[in-house]
Protein backbone atom coordinates (compact mmCIF):
# COMPACT_ATOMS: atom_id res chain seq x y z
CA UNK A 1 0.00 0.00 0.00
CA UNK A 2 0.82 3.61 -0.88
CA UNK A 3 1.51 6.42 1.91
CA UNK A 4 -1.01 8.05 2.80
CA UNK A 5 -1.75 11.47 1.92
CA UNK A 6 -1.59 12.68 5.27
CA UNK A 7 1.96 10.75 5.97
CA UNK A 8 3.31 12.24 2.44
CA UNK A 9 2.20 15.69 4.14
CA UNK A 10 4.17 14.93 7.44
CA UNK A 11 7.01 14.05 5.91
CA UNK A 12 7.18 17.18 3.30
CA UNK A 13 6.79 19.17 6.61
CA UNK A 14 9.50 17.26 8.51
CA UNK A 15 12.10 17.79 5.58
CA UNK A 16 11.31 21.22 5.36
CA UNK A 17 11.82 21.89 9.23
CA UNK A 18 15.00 20.38 9.43
CA UNK A 19 15.83 22.60 6.06
CA UNK A 20 15.08 25.70 7.78
CA UNK A 21 16.27 24.35 11.33
CA UNK A 22 19.84 23.80 9.53
CA UNK A 23 20.16 27.55 8.35
CA UNK A 24 18.78 29.39 10.92
CA UNK A 25 21.21 27.63 13.07
CA UNK A 26 24.38 29.42 14.31
CA UNK A 27 26.96 26.65 13.94
CA UNK A 28 25.94 26.75 10.42
CA UNK A 29 27.04 30.89 10.60
CA UNK A 30 30.19 29.85 12.11
CA UNK A 31 31.02 27.53 9.46
CA UNK A 32 30.84 29.67 6.22
CA UNK A 33 32.55 32.20 8.20
CA UNK A 34 35.32 29.79 8.77
CA UNK A 35 34.74 28.50 5.54
CA UNK A 36 35.19 31.80 3.18
CA UNK A 37 37.93 32.84 5.21
CA UNK A 38 39.96 29.75 4.32
CA UNK A 39 39.03 30.48 0.54
CA UNK A 40 40.28 34.17 1.01
CA UNK A 41 43.56 32.55 2.51
CA UNK A 42 43.93 30.39 -0.65
CA UNK A 43 43.01 33.33 -2.77
CA UNK A 44 46.04 35.86 -1.47
CA UNK A 45 48.28 32.42 -1.45
CA UNK A 46 47.39 31.74 -5.36
CA UNK A 47 48.07 34.42 -7.63
CA UNK A 48 44.92 35.51 -9.31
CA UNK A 49 44.13 35.89 -13.03
CA UNK A 50 47.51 35.49 -14.07
CA UNK A 51 48.63 33.89 -17.37
CA UNK A 52 48.86 30.19 -17.82
CA UNK A 53 52.02 30.27 -19.16
CA UNK A 54 52.45 31.26 -15.50
CA UNK A 55 50.55 28.84 -13.37
CA UNK A 56 52.50 25.98 -15.68
CA UNK A 57 55.83 27.16 -14.93
CA UNK A 58 54.98 27.42 -11.40
CA UNK A 59 52.72 24.33 -10.14
CA UNK A 60 53.31 21.99 -13.65
CA UNK A 61 50.67 20.85 -15.69
CA UNK A 62 48.77 18.30 -14.02
CA UNK A 63 48.32 20.59 -11.22
CA UNK A 64 47.47 23.46 -13.07
CA UNK A 65 44.50 21.34 -14.72
CA UNK A 66 43.75 20.65 -11.13
CA UNK A 67 43.41 23.79 -9.87
CA UNK A 68 42.29 25.21 -13.03
CA UNK A 69 39.41 22.95 -13.30
CA UNK A 70 37.88 24.39 -10.00
CA UNK A 71 38.59 28.17 -11.05
CA UNK A 72 40.84 28.43 -8.10
CA UNK A 73 43.08 31.29 -10.25
CA UNK A 74 39.83 33.28 -10.66
CA UNK A 75 38.02 32.37 -7.64
CA UNK A 76 36.24 35.15 -6.18
CA UNK A 77 34.08 35.01 -9.79
CA UNK A 78 33.89 31.35 -9.61
CA UNK A 79 30.48 29.91 -8.79
CA UNK A 80 31.26 28.37 -6.19
CA UNK A 81 32.39 31.12 -4.08
CA UNK A 82 29.14 33.16 -5.05
CA UNK A 83 27.36 30.06 -3.99
CA UNK A 84 28.98 30.20 -0.41
CA UNK A 85 28.25 33.75 -0.19
CA UNK A 86 24.35 32.95 -0.90
CA UNK A 87 24.24 30.37 1.91
CA UNK A 88 25.21 32.94 3.49
CA UNK A 89 22.98 35.61 2.95
CA UNK A 90 20.10 32.55 3.35
CA UNK A 91 21.56 32.00 6.57
CA UNK A 92 21.59 35.19 7.45
CA UNK A 93 17.86 36.09 6.44
CA UNK A 94 16.39 33.25 8.18
CA UNK A 95 17.73 33.58 11.35
CA UNK A 96 16.81 37.38 11.07
CA UNK A 97 13.45 36.28 9.98
CA UNK A 98 13.40 33.83 12.88
CA UNK A 99 14.02 36.58 16.16
CA UNK A 100 12.90 39.82 14.04
CA UNK A 101 8.52 39.41 15.36
CA UNK A 102 9.87 39.20 18.51
CA UNK A 103 12.25 41.76 18.85
CA UNK A 104 9.61 44.55 16.79
CA UNK A 105 7.28 43.14 19.31
CA UNK A 106 9.41 44.19 22.06
CA UNK A 107 9.86 47.39 20.51
CA UNK A 108 6.83 48.81 19.61
CA UNK A 109 4.23 47.26 21.79
CA UNK A 110 2.87 49.29 24.35
CA UNK A 111 4.47 50.22 27.31
CA UNK A 112 4.36 47.54 30.39
CA UNK A 113 3.15 49.59 33.18
CA UNK A 114 -0.74 47.93 32.99
CA UNK A 115 1.21 44.67 32.45
CA UNK A 116 2.42 44.47 36.49
CA UNK A 117 2.17 41.50 38.01
CA UNK A 118 3.14 40.08 41.41
CA UNK A 119 4.37 37.14 39.79
CA UNK A 120 6.35 39.33 37.23
CA UNK A 121 8.69 39.93 40.38
CA UNK A 122 9.74 36.05 40.53
CA UNK A 123 11.52 36.73 37.14
CA UNK A 124 12.66 40.48 37.65
CA UNK A 125 16.82 40.33 38.67
CA UNK A 126 16.32 43.19 40.36
CA UNK A 127 13.61 43.44 43.18
CA UNK A 128 13.87 46.36 46.26
CA UNK A 129 11.18 45.89 49.15
CA UNK A 130 10.94 48.69 51.14
CA UNK A 131 8.10 49.13 54.30
CA UNK A 132 5.58 51.45 54.21
CA UNK A 133 5.52 54.32 54.12
CA UNK A 134 7.16 56.33 51.89
CA UNK A 135 6.32 59.78 49.95
CA UNK A 136 5.29 59.75 46.58
CA UNK A 137 7.35 62.66 45.26
CA UNK A 138 10.56 60.39 46.57
CA UNK A 139 9.47 57.97 43.90
CA UNK A 140 8.47 60.58 41.27
CA UNK A 141 11.61 62.47 41.42
CA UNK A 142 14.03 59.44 41.20
CA UNK A 143 12.32 58.19 38.20
CA UNK A 144 11.97 61.64 36.63
CA UNK A 145 16.20 62.40 37.18
CA UNK A 146 16.55 59.00 35.52
CA UNK A 147 13.74 58.53 32.76
CA UNK A 148 12.42 61.35 30.24
CA UNK A 149 8.46 59.70 30.14
CA UNK A 150 7.27 58.49 33.01
CA UNK A 151 3.78 57.07 33.87
CA UNK A 152 1.77 57.04 36.70
CA UNK A 153 -1.33 54.77 37.04
CA UNK A 154 -3.84 54.81 40.47
CA UNK A 155 -5.88 52.30 41.53
CA UNK A 156 -8.17 51.99 44.43
CA UNK A 157 -5.60 50.83 46.35
CA UNK A 158 -2.27 51.30 44.86
CA UNK A 159 -0.09 53.64 43.25
CA UNK A 160 2.06 52.22 40.12
CA UNK A 161 4.73 53.99 38.17
CA UNK A 162 6.58 52.77 35.17
CA UNK A 163 9.50 54.19 33.04
CA UNK A 164 11.55 53.04 30.05
CA UNK A 165 14.53 54.16 27.91
CA UNK A 166 16.82 52.61 25.13
CA UNK A 167 13.80 50.10 23.85
CA UNK A 168 15.72 50.94 20.16
CA UNK A 169 18.62 49.20 21.30
CA UNK A 170 16.88 45.78 20.16
CA UNK A 171 17.39 47.00 16.90
CA UNK A 172 20.85 46.88 16.92
CA UNK A 173 21.63 43.22 16.14
CA UNK A 174 18.62 43.04 12.98
CA UNK A 175 20.25 45.90 11.73
CA UNK A 176 24.09 44.39 11.98
CA UNK A 177 22.08 41.37 10.41
CA UNK A 178 21.15 43.60 7.99
CA UNK A 179 24.44 45.58 7.46
CA UNK A 180 25.88 42.28 6.45
CA UNK A 181 23.02 41.05 3.96
CA UNK A 182 23.94 44.67 2.45
CA UNK A 183 27.32 44.24 2.13
CA UNK A 184 27.31 41.04 0.32
CA UNK A 185 25.31 41.76 -2.18
CA UNK A 186 27.19 44.83 -3.10
CA UNK A 187 30.30 42.63 -2.91
CA UNK A 188 28.49 39.83 -5.34
CA UNK A 189 27.45 43.30 -7.56
CA UNK A 190 30.97 43.96 -8.37
CA UNK A 191 31.77 40.95 -8.59
CA UNK A 192 28.84 39.83 -11.73
CA UNK A 193 28.88 43.66 -12.92
CA UNK A 194 32.19 45.08 -12.36
CA UNK A 195 35.42 44.43 -14.18
CA UNK A 196 39.03 45.62 -13.47
CA UNK A 197 41.30 46.43 -16.75
CA UNK A 198 44.18 48.32 -17.94
CA UNK A 199 45.66 51.21 -20.50
CA UNK A 200 49.07 52.00 -21.44
CA UNK A 201 49.30 55.62 -23.00
CA UNK A 202 51.78 58.05 -24.27
CA UNK A 203 51.86 61.61 -23.59
CA UNK A 204 49.60 63.28 -26.05
CA UNK A 205 48.03 59.70 -26.53
CA UNK A 206 43.74 59.26 -26.73
CA UNK A 207 42.18 56.47 -26.14
CA UNK A 208 38.77 54.97 -25.76
CA UNK A 209 38.99 51.74 -24.79
CA UNK A 210 40.67 49.40 -21.84
CA UNK A 211 42.19 45.65 -22.25
CA UNK A 212 40.48 43.33 -19.69
CA UNK A 213 42.99 40.22 -19.08
CA UNK A 214 40.72 36.87 -19.13
CA UNK A 215 42.97 34.21 -18.72
CA UNK A 216 45.82 34.48 -21.20
CA UNK A 217 43.54 36.60 -23.61
CA UNK A 218 43.62 40.84 -23.90
CA UNK A 219 40.32 41.57 -24.63
CA UNK A 220 39.30 45.23 -25.25
CA UNK A 221 36.41 47.14 -23.38
CA UNK A 222 34.90 50.28 -24.85
CA UNK A 223 34.96 53.27 -22.30
CA UNK A 224 31.84 55.50 -24.20
CA UNK A 225 34.27 58.10 -23.84
CA UNK A 226 37.99 59.50 -24.75
CA UNK A 227 40.33 59.81 -22.24
CA UNK A 228 43.67 62.04 -23.11
CA UNK A 229 47.14 61.92 -21.54
CA UNK A 230 48.57 65.67 -21.37
CA UNK A 231 51.42 65.18 -19.31
CA UNK A 232 53.72 62.26 -17.89
CA UNK A 233 56.03 63.10 -14.67
CA UNK A 234 58.31 60.68 -12.60
CA UNK A 235 60.17 62.30 -9.44
CA UNK A 236 63.33 60.65 -8.69
CA UNK A 237 65.16 61.29 -4.82
CA UNK A 238 68.55 62.06 -5.83
CA UNK A 239 69.36 62.83 -9.37
CA UNK A 240 73.31 63.04 -8.63
CA UNK A 241 73.18 59.08 -7.43
CA UNK A 242 74.34 56.95 -10.53
CA UNK A 243 71.28 54.92 -9.61
CA UNK A 244 68.21 56.14 -9.49
CA UNK A 245 65.06 55.92 -7.51
CA UNK A 246 61.68 56.75 -7.93
CA UNK A 247 59.76 58.83 -5.60
CA UNK A 248 56.50 59.46 -7.47
CA UNK A 249 55.04 59.01 -10.98
CA UNK A 250 51.58 60.80 -11.72
CA UNK A 251 49.48 61.47 -15.05
CA UNK A 252 48.17 64.34 -16.05
CA UNK A 253 44.49 63.19 -17.85
CA UNK A 254 41.60 64.79 -19.87
CA UNK A 255 38.24 63.71 -20.11
CA UNK A 256 36.51 63.67 -23.68
CA UNK A 257 33.37 63.24 -25.17
CA UNK A 258 32.33 64.24 -28.90
CA UNK A 259 35.54 66.04 -29.09
CA UNK A 260 35.14 68.37 -25.89
CA UNK A 261 37.27 68.25 -22.90
CA UNK A 262 34.72 67.77 -19.67
CA UNK A 263 37.05 67.13 -16.87
CA UNK A 264 40.79 67.54 -16.05
CA UNK A 265 42.31 65.79 -13.10
CA UNK A 266 46.37 64.42 -11.83
CA UNK A 267 46.14 61.05 -11.07
CA UNK A 268 48.61 59.75 -8.83
CA UNK A 269 49.11 56.71 -6.54
CA UNK A 270 46.11 56.73 -4.59
CA UNK A 271 44.59 59.32 -6.05
CA UNK A 272 42.43 58.14 -8.82
CA UNK A 273 40.24 60.10 -11.03
CA UNK A 274 36.64 59.14 -11.38
CA UNK A 275 34.27 59.37 -13.97
CA UNK A 276 30.75 57.67 -15.43
CA UNK A 277 31.44 54.57 -12.93
CA UNK A 278 35.36 53.87 -14.25
CA UNK A 279 38.31 54.52 -11.64
CA UNK A 280 41.23 55.34 -13.52
CA UNK A 281 44.50 54.66 -10.85
CA UNK A 282 48.22 55.42 -11.19
CA UNK A 283 49.68 51.89 -11.06
CA UNK A 284 53.00 51.50 -13.31
CA UNK A 285 54.74 53.10 -15.81
CA UNK A 286 57.25 52.24 -18.44
CA UNK A 287 59.65 52.53 -21.85
CA UNK A 288 58.34 51.84 -25.44
CA UNK A 289 61.38 51.90 -28.07
CA UNK A 290 60.66 51.82 -31.60
CA UNK A 291 63.49 50.87 -32.97
CA UNK A 292 64.86 51.60 -36.60
CA UNK A 293 66.91 48.48 -38.49
CA UNK A 294 68.52 48.77 -42.02
CA UNK A 295 68.20 46.20 -44.37
CA UNK A 296 71.25 45.82 -47.11
CA UNK A 297 70.64 42.95 -50.20
CA UNK A 298 74.14 41.33 -50.90
CA UNK A 299 75.93 43.11 -54.43
CA UNK A 300 73.17 46.09 -53.76
CA UNK A 301 73.67 49.24 -52.00
CA UNK A 302 70.62 50.49 -51.41
CA UNK A 303 69.04 50.14 -47.42
CA UNK A 304 65.87 49.93 -46.54
CA UNK A 305 64.49 50.52 -43.30
CA UNK A 306 62.25 48.64 -40.79
CA UNK A 307 60.63 49.82 -38.49
CA UNK A 308 59.27 48.37 -34.91
CA UNK A 309 58.94 47.93 -31.33
CA UNK A 310 59.90 45.74 -28.95
CA UNK A 311 57.86 42.40 -29.30
CA UNK A 312 56.77 43.73 -32.86
CA UNK A 313 56.65 41.69 -36.33
CA UNK A 314 57.39 43.23 -39.61
CA UNK A 315 57.78 42.41 -43.11
CA UNK A 316 61.22 42.35 -44.97
CA UNK A 317 60.48 43.89 -48.25
CA UNK A 318 61.23 41.40 -51.72
CA UNK A 319 61.41 38.54 -49.55
CA UNK A 320 58.95 36.39 -47.88
CA UNK A 321 60.79 36.77 -44.40
CA UNK A 322 59.17 38.70 -41.56
CA UNK A 323 61.09 39.78 -38.72
CA UNK A 324 59.87 39.50 -34.78
CA UNK A 325 62.46 42.37 -32.50
CA UNK A 326 62.17 40.47 -29.27
CA UNK A 327 64.10 43.05 -26.70
CA UNK A 328 66.64 45.77 -26.68
CA UNK A 329 69.87 46.09 -24.32
CA UNK A 330 71.68 48.76 -24.01
CA UNK A 331 74.96 47.00 -23.76
CA UNK A 332 76.06 44.07 -24.55
CA UNK A 333 79.14 42.77 -23.13
CA UNK A 334 80.67 46.17 -23.62
CA UNK A 335 79.91 46.42 -27.58
CA UNK A 336 77.11 48.64 -26.87
CA UNK A 337 73.56 48.81 -27.42
CA UNK A 338 71.85 46.20 -29.65
CA UNK A 339 68.92 44.22 -30.02
CA UNK A 340 67.84 40.53 -30.22
CA UNK A 341 65.99 39.72 -33.10
CA UNK A 342 64.48 36.15 -34.86
CA UNK A 343 63.86 35.45 -38.67
CA UNK A 344 60.73 34.02 -39.66
CA UNK A 345 59.11 32.11 -42.14
CA UNK A 346 57.80 29.75 -44.23
CA UNK A 347 59.20 26.48 -43.96
CA UNK A 348 62.04 27.84 -42.09
CA UNK A 349 63.16 27.33 -38.54
CA UNK A 350 63.59 30.23 -36.17
CA UNK A 351 66.72 32.17 -36.44
CA UNK A 352 67.35 34.62 -33.74
CA UNK A 353 69.96 36.75 -33.92
CA UNK A 354 71.81 39.84 -32.25
CA UNK A 355 72.18 43.19 -33.82
CA UNK A 356 74.61 45.53 -32.71
CA UNK A 357 74.79 49.38 -33.27
CA UNK A 358 77.83 49.83 -36.22
CA UNK A 359 78.40 46.14 -36.68
CA UNK A 360 76.38 44.56 -39.73
CA UNK A 361 74.82 41.23 -38.91
CA UNK A 362 74.52 39.17 -42.07
CA UNK A 363 71.69 36.43 -42.25
CA UNK A 364 72.79 33.17 -40.57
CA UNK A 365 71.02 31.21 -43.23
CA UNK A 366 73.13 31.98 -46.85
CA UNK A 367 74.15 35.70 -45.85
CA UNK A 368 72.30 37.60 -48.64
CA UNK A 369 71.37 40.22 -46.78
CA UNK A 370 72.90 42.67 -43.43
CA UNK A 371 71.52 43.87 -40.82
CA UNK A 372 72.25 47.59 -39.05
CA UNK A 373 70.85 48.73 -35.52
CA UNK A 374 70.21 52.49 -36.76
CA UNK A 375 68.16 54.67 -34.40
CA UNK A 376 66.80 53.81 -31.25
CA UNK A 377 64.14 56.09 -29.70
CA UNK A 378 62.62 56.30 -26.59
CA UNK A 379 59.14 56.70 -24.90
CA UNK A 380 57.82 57.10 -21.33
CA UNK A 381 54.69 55.25 -21.05
CA UNK A 382 52.13 55.75 -18.28
CA UNK A 383 50.73 52.37 -16.73
CA UNK A 384 46.82 53.13 -15.78
CA UNK A 385 44.45 50.37 -14.14
CA UNK A 386 40.72 50.86 -14.66
CA UNK A 387 38.19 49.61 -12.55
CA UNK A 388 34.22 49.52 -12.49
CA UNK A 389 32.72 48.71 -9.36
CA UNK A 390 29.18 49.35 -9.06
CA UNK A 391 28.80 47.44 -5.67
CA UNK A 392 31.54 49.54 -3.83
CA UNK A 393 28.50 52.50 -3.04
CA UNK A 394 26.24 49.69 -1.98
CA UNK A 395 29.23 48.32 0.33
CA UNK A 396 29.84 51.72 1.94
CA UNK A 397 26.09 51.64 2.78
CA UNK A 398 26.28 48.45 4.39
CA UNK A 399 29.57 48.97 6.51
CA UNK A 400 27.95 52.57 7.34
CA UNK A 401 24.61 50.41 8.63
CA UNK A 402 27.22 47.74 10.66
CA UNK A 403 28.80 50.49 12.52
CA UNK A 404 25.56 52.25 13.71
CA UNK A 405 24.15 48.60 14.58
CA UNK A 406 27.52 47.74 16.36
CA UNK A 407 27.19 51.34 18.73
CA UNK A 408 23.28 50.67 19.47
CA UNK A 409 23.95 46.93 20.28
CA UNK A 410 27.14 47.66 22.71
CA UNK A 411 26.33 50.72 23.67
CA UNK A 412 22.84 51.19 24.65
CA UNK A 413 20.14 48.88 26.31
CA UNK A 414 16.68 48.75 27.30
CA UNK A 415 16.25 49.69 30.68
CA UNK A 416 12.86 49.11 32.57
CA UNK A 417 11.99 50.33 36.18
CA UNK A 418 8.46 49.65 38.15
CA UNK A 419 7.55 51.14 41.46
CA UNK A 420 4.07 50.04 43.58
CA UNK A 421 3.43 52.43 46.43
CA UNK A 422 0.68 50.97 48.61
CA UNK A 423 -2.19 53.78 49.73
CA UNK A 424 -3.12 51.26 52.75
CA UNK A 425 -0.52 51.95 55.52
CA UNK A 426 1.25 49.03 56.73
CA UNK A 427 1.76 47.40 53.62
CA UNK A 428 5.78 47.48 51.77
CA UNK A 429 6.89 49.53 48.49
CA UNK A 430 7.91 46.85 45.97
CA UNK A 431 10.99 48.68 43.14
CA UNK A 432 11.71 46.31 40.55
CA UNK A 433 13.57 46.93 37.28
CA UNK A 434 15.24 44.88 34.29
CA UNK A 435 18.24 45.55 31.92
CA UNK A 436 19.21 43.75 28.68
CA UNK A 437 22.73 44.79 28.95
CA UNK A 438 25.41 46.84 30.86
CA UNK A 439 23.86 45.17 34.22
CA UNK A 440 26.94 46.49 36.09
CA UNK A 441 25.60 50.05 35.36
CA UNK A 442 22.16 49.46 35.47
CA UNK A 443 22.27 48.00 39.01
CA UNK A 444 24.41 51.38 40.51
CA UNK A 445 21.25 53.62 39.28
CA UNK A 446 19.14 51.00 40.74
CA UNK A 447 20.43 51.35 43.54
CA UNK A 448 20.26 54.83 44.18
CA UNK A 449 16.63 54.90 43.38
CA UNK A 450 15.96 53.01 46.48
CA UNK A 451 18.09 54.81 48.63
CA UNK A 452 16.09 57.58 47.53
CA UNK A 453 13.15 56.21 48.22
CA UNK A 454 14.44 54.88 51.53
CA UNK A 455 15.51 58.03 52.96
CA UNK A 456 12.20 59.38 52.31
CA UNK A 457 10.94 57.35 55.57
Amino acid sequence: MGKSKLAEKQEEKGFVSVFFNLFRSMKFTIFLLILLAILSILGTLVKQNAPSSEYIQRYGITLYEVLNFFDLFDMYHSWWFSAILLLLVINLVTCSLQRLPRILNQTFRDSDSHGWRDAMLKTMPYVERLPAPAREENVRSGFTGWFRNVKRIETDSEILYYAERGRFSRLGVPLAHLSILIILVGGLLGSVLGFKGFVNMLEGETVDQIHLRLGDKEVPEPMGFSVRCDDFEITYYDLQQPERHVKSYSSSLTILEEGKEILKKTVEVNHPLHYKGLAFYQSSYGTIRDITLAIQWKGKKEKKYLKTFEGGTVSIPDSDLRLQLLRYVPQIHNFGEGVQVVLLGPDRTPQPLWVLRGLPKSNPANGDFQLTLEEVDSKEYTGLQVTKDPGVRVVWIGSSLLILGLIISFFFSHQRVWAKIPKAGGKEIVLAGSASKNRVGFEKRFNELVNRVRSSK
